[in-house]
């Protein structure tokens, strides 16, 4: 499950953290999530990979949707 919105550390963070508890793997996409301070959404995502799941960007979350058998040759 990817997760993206405004309030990395409200809404996003809460919903990425549900998304955990029942099971999803979820990922954070870093810049595809904004709060109102840069220190506040550098904290979210750092709290949310260290205990919940991972974080990266959106090219990286692209880039592992596809088959690893057409990586290769692209």
């Amino acid at each position: 499950m990817l997760i993206t919105g405004a309030l990395t550390n409200v809404c996003c963070e809460s919903t990425a953290r549900d998304a955990m508890m029942l099971d999803y793997k979820v990922i954070m996409l870093s810049d595809g999530n904004a709060t109102l301070t840069e220190e506040e959404h550098a904290g979210a995502l750092n709290t949310f990979m260290m205990f919940f799941g991972d974080v990266m960007s959106t090219d990286e979350a692209i880039t592992r949707l596809v088959p690893v058998a057409r990586r290769k040759t692209e």
